[in-house]
């Protein structure tokens, strides 16, 4: 995982990442970051603008969050489904709770397609994204 990585899903065969385009700050215009969503499937191989806000960032954080703290508690993916970034705006991804978690990406503005990719993540996957996210966090918020 890179140092400008918000999320990364990944198993043996397929990732999902969001980077951002520069950590340090550079990235962010008007209160936006801009970042790129990478899907590297054997099938699919694309990339896609997106923006963010600090906000986004928190929003992650905190599904990221929750997700580390129903795995810990051993709870069984809920089926349940999160936007992120907020849906409406621009491209954005839909996190599926499931058995295997499952991560839609969404581009109603530009081509309008949906990629779907299923993914066998580790146990304790949430903890270190989260853990790596809020070391992105402070480093952009400039609090590291």
């Amino acid at each position: 995982m890179g140092d400008l990585d918000v999320v990364r899903f990944a198993d043996r065969t397929q990732v999902v990442t969001v980077t951002l385009e520069d950590a340090a700050g550079r990235g962010r215009h008007d209160g936006w970051h801009e970042a790129e969503i990478v899907i590297e499937t054997g099938f699919v191989r694309a990339r896609l603008p997106l923006a963010c806000t600090d906000a986004d960032l928190a929003d992650l954080a905190g599904h990221l969050a929750a997700r580390a703290a129903a795995e810990e508690d051993g709870s069984l993916p809920d089926g349940s489904a999160t936007d992120w970034p907020q849906a409406g705006r621009g491209a954005y991804l839909r996190l599926h709770a499931a058995d295997p978690f499952v991560v839609e990406i969404r581009d109603p503005v530009q081509s309008g397609v949906t990629v779907g990719v299923p993914l066998h993540l580790r146990d304790g996957w949430a903890a270190r994204a989260a853990s790596r996210l809020d070391r992105l966090r402070g480093t952009v918020t400039g609090r590291a």
